[in-house]
Order: structure tokens, then sequence, then C-alpha cells
């Protein structure tokens, strides 16, 4: 009996820290989440940190104002991307996925991560509805403007004007994220949920093509310019960490084979 009140109030507590701690983690996103799917959150950040040794970067007022409409923008490197970034910037981001990507059985995984999923015919009209009528309620949604995981690894694709259209019709800001680092050598997009990786998601500050002027194509050839200079930059800061790391190690080594 003694045994039994003692595991009682174990769980009680435990489920009392959960939810406080959920709840803590959930004020941290825009608007706030509930303690529930603060908890989760929280839950997946650990996953993220511990499985992808995920850092997060944001350019000086990338996370100032979050509030949708909003597009978030995404090159796309590998299966895990979408959960990497959702986990990076706090707002509850709805992906554009496509339907055939979706597996039977997770349908509650799915409603539960608000995936609007964009079929590969005539009939992906329906889910850009879905997206039009997300943002026009003020809504957050992610693309990968690249249409798929780019191949070979780190090479930038052209970007589909569809997300040029999203942009005009919907007026929405657009909130460019950047992701390297991720498991390209993972067999199937799948696979690379559970491949160890070093990950760095960078987050530039939101851009508002509304008065630009620019049609269409024009949005989506001056995100992929700017995208083309961004991960030169990112790519010339990683080699010149990898550089520094390496030269500062060499003295140590050449030290312990003078006192050896």
């Amino acid at each position: 009996m003694v045994l039994t009140l003692w595991i009682i109030s174990v769980l009680i507590l435990v489920g009392i820290g959960c939810f406080l701690g959920g709840q803590a983690y959930g004020k941290l996103w825009k608007p706030a989440l509930t303690p529930i799917n603060g908890f989760l959150y929280m839950l997946g950040f650990g996953y993220a940190r511990g499985m992808h040794d995920l850092t997060v970067e944001a350019e000086d007022g990338a996370f100032d104002d979050l509030g949708g409409p909003m597009i978030v923008v995404c090159n796309h490197t590998a299966g895990v991307d979408p959960i990497l970034v959702s986990l990076s910037v706090p707002t509850k981001i709805c992906w554009l996925m496509a339907d055939d990507m979706r597996l039977r059985g997770m349908g509650w995984f799915w409603n539960w991560a608000g995936v609007i999923f964009i079929a590969r015919n005539r009939h992906g009209r329906t889910g850009l509805r879905r997206a039009r009528a997300h943002l026009d309620d003020g809504g957050v949604i992610g693309i990968f403007p690249e249409g798929k995981i780019q191949r070979p690894a780190g090479q930038l694709l052209r970007f589909a004007p569809g997300v040029g259209v999203l942009v005009k019709r919907s007026g929405a800001r657009v909130l460019p994220v950047l992701i390297e680092g991720t498991p390209t050598q993972a067999p199937s997009a799948w696979d690379s949920l559970w491949t160890r990786s070093n990950t760095r998601v960078k987050v530039m500050k939101p851009i508002d093509y509304s008065d630009s002027g620019m049609n269409n194509a024009e949005i989506a050839e001056d995100l992929h310019a700017r995208y083309s200079v961004w991960m030169a930059e990112l790519d010339q800061g990683s080699t010149t960490e990898s550089e520094q790391s390496q030269s500062t190690s060499k003295p140590e080594s050449s030290e312990m084979l003078i006192a050896s």
C-alpha cells in the first residue's frame, strides 16, 4: 500500500513537472503553445540537440515579429529539414508536403503538425487552396521552393515559380531559413531522422515583397539569388571555422610529439 502511494506521488510530481516545463517552454513561442504542445516541442528540441547537435543562429531582428501571414522558405537538404526548422523558429509552422511522402497510420501526427499535403498532379490545387486559406487566417506555412532534396548535396536547385505565386497572391512576408550539416548521406529521407549529424540553422530577417512591384517569377528569382549569396557565405564561414579548428589543434599535436 505504501509503495503504491509512493509510486502515485512520484507520477503526480513528474506530471506536474512536465506540465510546468511545457508551459514555460510554450511561452517562448509566438503565439504561445499549450502546455502539452510545449512539452512535446521541448522533447523534440532534446532530440534535435542529441541526434543532430542542432545549433540555431538568427540575424538581428529575425524573431522580432513572427506574426502571420508568413511563408517560411528553406533550402532542402534532407528529410529531417522541416522538423529541425520547426524546432528552430519559435512559431507554429504548417509545412507543405508532397502527398506521396505521406505514411499510412500517421494521420494523428499530420493533423497535429498541421501538414498541408500537395498532390503532384492537377489535384495539387486543393492543397494550395488550403495553404492560401491558412495564410488568409494569419497563419504561417513552410515551403521548400526547390521542390526536392538537393542532389548532389550542397547544390542549390532552381526555385519553383510557385513560391512567387504564393507570396504575391497572399501578400505574406517571407522568412528565409538556411540549413546545413544535415545527414545528406542517409539512404532515404526518413532515414535522416535517425542518422547523426551536426546541423546548423540560420534564420534571416523577414522580407516583405508587397510593395516590390515584382511579379511571381521575379520573386522566385530574387529569393534564389539571395540564397545563392547566403549559402556561399555560410559555406565560407564553415570552411573558415574548420581551418581555425585544425590550426588550433596542430600545435597541441606537435607538442605531444615533442614531449614523447
